[in-house]
């Protein structure tokens, strides 16, 4: 090959080096824009919170709750008693460990979840951190417990992983610990030693209690 024609080749396989690259740079240009679509867009969780609202504050759902366990537990061996969306938002809102940074949050229930969403900026732009978390119960130790854990983080409708939403999380789980809602109402607070059992519903959390002395029963919260 002479100096000419090596000198094309070269040039050539510069022009495609150039194109795949501007190729690659145009693809990651428009995978940006997608995903930064999904991330500022609204994560379609459907209705407002919804369900029977047992109080505007803490104190007074607190109340409530411990009123109504304790009138079914004069009748009966067991008694369960159900925190809806309204309810646990107005905790959320109570508990936010984040105020300035999570703002506005509201929590629903969706497909066996609590589902907290609020409103938080990146840069100019607003969005929609969205943290579904679930509850276990446990009382194995003898002191009934109630742990909420995220499983899974979102912006918008763009899916984190776990491992970057640890550096975005507004600290969901903190905003729905039950446990301390039990300990703000000292009714509340006896009644908790006696919790049976905590499922989500799609009305909400039905958490179950028994009379002192009464073997629990999981499936009251059914």
């Amino acid at each position: 090959m002479n100096a000419r024609g090596a000198l094309r080749g070269s040039q050539a396989g510069l022009i495609r080096g150039c194109c795949l690259g501007l190729l690659v740079l145009a693809a990651l240009a428009i995978f940006a824009a997608v995903e930064g679509f999904r991330a500022l867009a609204d994560p379609n969780l459907g209705d407002l919170p919804a369900g029977a609202a047992h109080g505007s504050s803490v104190a007074v759902i607190a109340g409530a709750l411990a009123g109504d366990a304790a009138t079914q537990l004069l009748t009966g061996e067991h008694a369960a008693v159900t925190l809806s969306e309204q309810d646990l938002t107005v905790i959320a809102v109570a508990r936010n460990p984040s105020p300035d940074r999570f703002r506005d949050p509201q929590v629903r229930i969706r497909n066996g979840l609590v589902v907290v969403t609020g409103q938080s900026s990146v840069g100019p732009f607003g969005v929609t951190p969205v943290a579904r978390t679930q509850l276990t119960f446990d009382n194995s130790s003898g002191t009934p417990q109630i742990t909420a854990q995220v499983v899974s983080f979102a912006v918008g409708q763009l899916d984190l992983p776990l491992w970057l939403a640890t550096r975005l999380d507004p600290r969901a789980s903190a905003s729905i610990n039950l446990t301390n809602l039990f300990a703000s109402n000292p009714a509340l607070k006896l009644l908790a030693q006696a919790m049976e059992c905590v499922t989500i519903h799609p009305d909400g959390v039905h958490v179950g209690f028994h009379r002192p002395g009464v073997v629990a029963d999981s499936s009251r919260c059914g």
